[in-house]
């Protein structure tokens, strides 16, 4: 006899932990319309003094594009993860999709913790040289990209029409000059992605976000770097949490501590943005929650304080690690 189905409203309010996920994924959700809807720096607020004097073209996609995109990135992959809760919530039998959704929440930390380290700052050159950090290394990889199709093709191993293999030589010199320009920016180094999710969850705890009391109830860092390294361990195929993972409650349990630590730095990146780029008194729609305000309102005046009446300065170089051969 084939057992009756439980409904998943059920079963999240049987399962504590599941309700979280459920709860945490549609909050993600909300963040979606801001993703979608990106926009410039309002005249005199601090990121677009950050790109005055030329500064924005120095920087391929200027200062506010350079830190948007990988919001953009977190606040898509935070509302997909409600698509699979959604999506479980029809299945038979019930499948979360756990590595899935694991993976999409470490690219919302991975992807809002480098805007975080890059916009935190309150020294507008040190901002410029993380922005161009961020920038140097996307630039980086699309170099190689072109460089290692124009080699494949020369070599035999790939056949490009014409037409293509001129783009991508054509592409290849184009991005060496934009690393030429930047190099003159001196950039911070922004290679090691685990450092940038360090430094953005240090920041965290030393400015916690009015919206939220969750990071005065851990240590953020260590919560931030735990969740981090679960979620990055499914990425990239190992087993080794799933020692972890005592019954389906503790999957549970997973997946909500990971989404929460996701949906908070993405959040902290959202505001950390709005704050340095929005005009209180201007006329913009606001595509980010409610929930939010008080916190984009708060590091307003602090960026602001910080800036104000400030001339932009040179960026201060951070070392740039040695290079293995």
């Amino acid at each position: 006899m084939k057992m009756p189905r439980i409904p998943h409203e059920v079963m999240a309010m049987l399962t504590p932990a599941l309700g979280r996920v459920v709860e945490r994924s549609a909050r993600g959700e909300t963040l979606m319309m801001w993703g979608l809807r990106p926009h410039p720096a309002d005249p005199g607020t601090p990121m677009s003094l950050d790109e005055a004097d030329g500064y924005e073209e120095k920087i391929p996609e200027g200062v506010a594009r350079t830190v948007a995109f990988p919001i953009m990135n977190a606040t898509d992959a935070l509302s997909t993860t409600n698509l699979l809760i959604t999506n479980a919530a029809r299945s038979t039998p019930m499948n979360h999709h756990t590595p899935a959704f694991l993976a999409l929440c470490r690219t919302a930390i991975e992807c809002s913790s480098q805007a975080i380290w890059a916009m935190c700052p309150e020294d507008r050159s040190v901002r410029r040289a993380r922005a161009a950090g961020l920038a140097k290394i996307g630039i980086e990889h699309a170099r190689d990209y072109h460089a290692d199709a124009i080699s494949a093709h020369d070599n035999g191993l790939l056949k490009l029409p014409e037409i293509t293999y001129k783009q991508s030589q054509h592409r290849r010199k184009f991005h060496q000059g934009e690393l030429d320009e930047l190099a003159k920016l001196s950039p911070q180094n922004a290679r090691k992605y685990t450092e940038l999710v360090r430094k953005a969850a240090n920041w965290i705890e030393g400015h916690p976000p009015v919206h939220t009391n969750e990071t005065s109830m851990v240590h953020f860092p260590t919560i931030a770097q735990s969740q981090y390294r679960q979620c990055s361990s499914f990425t990239h195929g190992h087993s080794w949490p799933i020692d972890l993972v005592q019954g389906p409650t503790a999957m549970f349990k997973m997946m909500a501590d990971s989404i929460n630590t996701a949906l908070l730095t993405t959040e902290v990146a959202v505001c950390l943005f709005e704050a340095q780029s929005t005009d209180p008194n201007g006329s913009r729609e606001n595509f980010y929650p409610p929930r939010l305000q008080p916190t984009i309102d708060a590091w307003r005046e602090l960026y602001l304080a910080a800036t104000e009446d400030s001339p932009p300065s040179e960026p201060i170089a951070e070392p740039e690690p040695p290079q293995a051969s």
